[in-house]
């Protein structure tokens, strides 16, 4: 299966995870801030040495004082001397504090520049007063080493270190901690959200539903945030239609897309009967087909929606009807089809309710009876919209062979891709004229609608 996230998913899915992504940012940026605080300070301690040929020793071969050449060479050998085993051991004989050599070795550094006899002793401690003592005693106690092992007095100490002068504080500046610690705290919420996204089951981007199961995407339906006020005004928000209310226009919009790509199909494909369906119940294909139908009359289409979920029938209530006689009347043979049609609050929109609930629903919806209904619904109606069961049970199978295109539902907050190819699957198995995939209540492609 291949997955793809371009900028605006990723952007979108942070918008989306917003309050994970924040959390993320403020952890990593208060760490930092709080590592900034708690830093303890280094202090650094310099002293130079000056290496020249100022011979006092008996012992001291007789040089040149102007054989600068050969003084410069030997700054080369003292800089090694300075890190040397026998250096440190010497040191810290010297010292009160003792150091390991890994310590000494950490704590102090040797610098040189080209072509000059300066060689500088850097002392780095966790105090003024220790970091003056450590150079201040490596600069005597190589002096004296140089003494004892070459027999010269070259080295003079330019300055001895204070502990209340000529010491640097070194602090990493604690705002540089925090900026690190929030570009961090970025990067781990989009490493995050990436990787969450790449082993999420859910088919929540339409790129991803067309990747695993390999249709196409009619339209995407935004996901509405209703707050309490307006639930106040509209029970059962999830059940009503965007006729009976003031739609938000993102909303409308998702439909009108949806409604251009089914009519493409239509003309294309000669299509009437359409059936809508989701891999299982709850994921809004009741809402979805509603709106579908009203979207499509709307356009000035003969269109009639049928209650075909002969299990748990929410048609009534989604269009706010009166409990009447409808499909499984008229299949049954005790009314005619004019009886079951009823008129809604939409121009050139009708509507049949299920009607009496059978006990053997998938039977109802295989007999012939149920194709000659849908025969004689399409002498009337320039659109059919078949609301169905879901395909965790049977009822549908049956019916999707004798309609003109199927139109599968996808909630983008609950579909897993498992569930949802298993179930397409049966759709398949049967030669289902499938039209393609709606994407239901999307978080990451459209924005959030949010209803007052």
């Amino acid at each position: 299966m291949k997955k793809e996230m371009g900028i605006k998913e990723l952007v979108n899915l942070m918008l989306k995870k917003r309050s994970l992504v924040i959390s993320i940012i403020l952890f990593f940026t208060l760490v930092g801030s709080i590592v900034g605080f708690i830093l303890p300070s280094t202090y650094e301690a310099k002293t130079d040495l000056l290496v020249n040929y100022t011979l006092k020793s008996e012992k001291a071969i007789d040089l040149q004082s102007s054989d600068i050449e050969m003084s410069l060479r030997l700054i080369e050998t003292y800089k090694y001397m300075l890190k040397s085993d026998r250096m440190l051991t010497e040191v810290n004989l010297q010292l009160d504090e003792q150091y390991s050599k890994s310590e000494l070795m950490k704590y102090i550094s040797i610098e040189s520049s080209n072509n000059s006899q300066i060689i500088t002793i850097v002392a780095r401690e966790k105090t003024r007063e220790k970091a003056a003592i450590l150079v201040n005693k490596y600069a005597t106690t190589f002096q004296e080493e140089i003494k004892n092992l070459m027999s010269l007095e070259n080295i003079t100490i330019l300055n001895n270190v204070s502990p209340n002068a000529g010491i640097k504080e070194i602090t990493f500046p604690s705002y540089m901690l925090s900026v690190i610690s929030f570009v961090i705290g970025v990067i781990v919420s989009i490493m995050t959200i990436v990787i969450r996204e790449f082993y999420s089951p859910k088919l929540n981007t339409s790129t991803k539903t067309e990747n695993v199961l390999s249709i196409p995407n009619l339209g995407i339906i935004p996901f509405v945030k209703v707050k309490k006020s307006f639930k106040k005004k509209y029970d059962q928000w999830d059940e009503k239609l965007i006729s009976m209310m003031e739609s938000p226009p993102i909303l409308t919009e998702g439909f009108r897309r949806v409604r251009a790509n089914v009519q493409y199909q239509m003309s294309q494909k000669n299509i009437k009967t359409i059936l809508v369906t989701s891999p299982v119940h709850g994921d809004g294909k009741s809402f979805v087909s509603g709106n579908l139908a009203i979207i499509m009359a709307m356009d000035g289409k003969k269109t009639v929606f049928v209650d075909a979920n002969l299990r748990q029938p929410i048609g009534r209530l989604v269009f706010n009807l009166p409990k009447r006689n409808g499909l499984t009347s008229h299949v049954s043979g005790h009314f005619k089809l004019n009886e079951i049609i009823q008129k809604t609050g939409t121009e050139n929109l009708f509507f049949i309710s299920s009607g009496p609930i059978p006990p053997n629903p998938a039977e109802v919806l295989s007999s012939p009876k149920m194709k000659d209904l849908i025969d004689e619904l399409k002498n009337q109606f320039e659109v059919i919209i078949i609301d169905t069961p879901s395909l965790n049970v049977a009822d549908t199978i049956s019916l999707s062979m004798v309609v003109d295109g199927c139109i599968y539902v996808i909630d983008a907050e609950g579909t897993k891709d498992e569930q949802a190819s298993k179930s397409l699957r049966q759709l398949q198995k049967v030669d289902a004229p499938i039209l393609g995939t709606i994407l239901n209540r999307s978080y990451s492609e459209e924005k959030q609608v949010a209803i007052e």
